[in-house]
């Protein structure tokens, strides 16, 4: 498979909201306050109101669901999203990997409305950092 790097998107997060046990497992949610991303072809800042709405499934495994809004340093908008899987126990440290979307009416991105891309996370002291490569 080949790649090429997209992004690197910090994101800034608010205290967990902890929804409790439920049927299909553990649901907390992750409020996004802000953050930034940066590549060669955009950068800008992740808009306050996203969330990352997790559940903790009973083997351990956080499934992930993100929906943010980011905004480009010459002012267009753009909407991602990402499913993924955070899994904290496996033997060589966390597995954290996702598949980002993206959708924007801004000609000059447009490119994003057409690609496919994977991501890589992890969580850091100032926040979760996701490296995100586009395929090719």
């Amino acid at each position: 498979m080949r790649t090429r790097p997209l992004m690197t998107l910090r994101l800034t997060t608010a205290p967990t909201q902890d929804i409790g046990a439920g049927p299909h497992g553990t649901r907390v949610t992750f409020p996004i306050t802000g953050g930034s991303f940066e590549g060669d072809r955009l950068r800008g800042k992740v808009l306050p109101g996203g969330d990352d709405w997790t559940i903790k499934r009973p083997d351990g495994v956080m499934e992930l669901d993100l929906r943010i809004a980011l905004e480009t340093d010459d002012g267009a908008l753009v909407h991602m999203t990402f499913e993924g899987i955070r899994d904290d126990g496996v033997p060589r440290g966390p597995y954290f990997r996702t598949v980002p979307r993206f959708e924007t009416a801004e000609p000059k991105y447009s490119f994003l409305n057409r690609l496919l891309a994977v991501g890589t996370g992890e969580i850091r002291a100032d926040g979760p950092v996701h490296v995100i490569e586009e395929l090719l």
